[in-house]
């Protein structure tokens, strides 16, 4: 049996399009290899495209595919890993708990930002005639452009504002960290994974 994995989020360009990683949905339930002391919990995994795949742990560590041992189940003497249970359990990924403890982890970058990213981003503003109402490419919305960055950074961006209803789907590894747009109105991650292509949209 295996559990559900959390986007492998990474805050580096670690993963771009080009490099046939893939996130992957599942994993085993308890990994240790033949040096871990203790039982750890997946957090994320990536399948890259020579075959590899790599696990994560939830207490930052990670392992191989071609060197770890996997169990569905443990001993009750077995020692597990206390972050990792814990992180794991309180983010939902074991919802039961262990021995009924309610324990609570509230993993970061997995619910949409609280400001747009697409806010105060002359990158991400495509002006409307005669300039003073922006779409936000982030998130489709319009708002209101601004001449901001004082006389060292000039620019005109819209103004800071919470995501719409159409905020872009998120990149697997970098989330909502790193939107750049391209060709107008193509919104996609710096790895290189395109995240909305209007072009596409209407074929």
């Amino acid at each position: 049996m295996t559990v559900p994995l959390f986007p492998p989020v990474s805050s580096i360009g670690a993963h771009s399009a080009s490099s046939g990683a893939e996130p992957l949905a599942d994993g085993p339930r308890f990994v240790k290899t033949q040096r871990m002391t203790r039982w750890h919990r997946v957090r994320s995994g990536v399948r890259y495209a020579n075959g590899r795949t790599v696990y994560h742990l939830w207490c930052q560590g990670s392992v191989s595919d071609t060197g770890f041992i996997a169990k569905e189940s443990l001993a009750s003497d077995a020692e597990v890993c206390g972050p990792c249970d814990g992180r794991a359990v309180g983010a939902g990924q074991e919802p039961a708990g262990p021995d009924g403890r309610l324990l609570v982890f509230g993993p970061r970058d997995l619910q949409p930002p609280a400001v747009c990213p697409g806010s105060r981003s002359e990158h991400l503003t495509q002006a409307i005639p005669p300039g003073t109402v922006g779409r936000c490419l982030a998130c489709l919305d319009l708002h209101p452009v601004r001449a901001m960055g004082g006389p060292y950074d000039p620019r005109s961006a819209i103004t800071r504002h919470a995501p719409g209803a159409g905020l872009v789907t998120p990149c697997p590894f970098h989330r909502w960290k790193h939107l750049e747009a391209a060709d107008g109105a193509v919104l996609r991650c710096a790895c290189g994974r395109v995240l909305r292509d209007p072009a596409s949209a209407a074929a």
